[in-house]
């Protein structure tokens, strides 16, 4: 490959190994080098029954909520399971383009989303407002640990609020030393988060030496949610991406970290 502003630089992408493959080809593509470590595993809930309890009376809500594109697919898999067909009645409703362009795949419909990753925005929404959803039945569809920004103040304004986990997130069993090793000797120009998980797992899969050495590295997070759980632990204010999406990280390591700017 001829030589870019991206030669020579090593990113470290922590995402679930299922969905790591669009960010590390964008990263190769431009050049650059991507070592992918999962730090999360996404795996079935390990309690059915909320679904059981649920599944029968899906038609009956008036906005399915999907928190990730990992609550989409759990969601999916369950139907499958069950040998359901996705809700005709409610409306749909996601965070993030991510998110709502795999659930339209599903649905076959438009899906109500503000575009991007955090629920505040999707909040503001004039579909949200409490004289549209006070009375009205919503299902949050997220992981086992999701906020409880969204659904909290949905039932501040009147909505009849039920959470369903249709994942759980894991540490992977995987072994930490060549990344250690890369720590050790400087090799990766940064560090891409894209969930609290994903950093605050890594720090619990290195030992004391390699945490240190990744305070080294230049960070780069999707969102301000994860830059919190970044300075909670004592590390230097990472960079936040411009959008909470692939695009964002991408300009956040081109403009920072593979391909800077020189001050005027």
């Amino acid at each position: 490959m001829p030589e870019t502003p991206w030669s020579g630089c090593r990113i470290l992408v922590t995402r679930p190994a299922h969905q790591a493959h669009a960010l590390v080809a964008a990263i190769e593509e431009r050049g650059g080098e991507a070592l992918a470590f999962p730090t999360i595993a996404v795996v079935p809930p390990p309690d059915r029954g909320p679904w059981g309890r649920l599944a029968p009376d899906l038609e009956a809500f008036r906005w399915l909520f999907f928190a990730s594109a990992n609550a989409v697919e759990g969601f999916a898999r369950l139907l499958r399971e069950d040998g359901l067909p996705w809700p005709q009645g409610p409306g749909y409703a996601a965070i993030g383009r991510k998110t709502a362009a795999v659930l339209e795949e599903h649905v076959g419909a438009p899906v109500l989303t503000p575009g991007d990753f955090r629920s505040e925005s999707f909040l503001k929404l004039a579909e949200m407002a409490p004289e549209r959803v006070a009375g009205a039945r919503v299902l949050v569809v997220r992981g086992e640990e999701g906020r409880e920004l969204l659904p909290t103040t949905l039932e501040e304004r009147g909505a009849r609020v039920e959470r369903l986990p249709v994942y759980a997130r894991r540490q992977p069993d995987v072994d930490p030393a060549p990344l250690a090793a890369e720590l050790q000797h400087g090799r990766l120009a940064a560090a891409v988060f894209t969930s609290p998980e994903t950093f605050t797992n890594l720090l619990e899969m290195l030992d004391q030496g390699a945490r240190e050495h990744l305070r080294a590295v230049p960070l780069v997070v999707i969102s301000p949610v994860t830059a919190r759980a970044v300075t909670e632990h004592g590390f230097p204010e990472p960079l936040v991406a411009p959008e909470a999406s692939d695009e964002g990280l991408l300009r956040a390591l081109e403009e920072h970290v593979c391909n800077p700017r020189p001050d005027p």
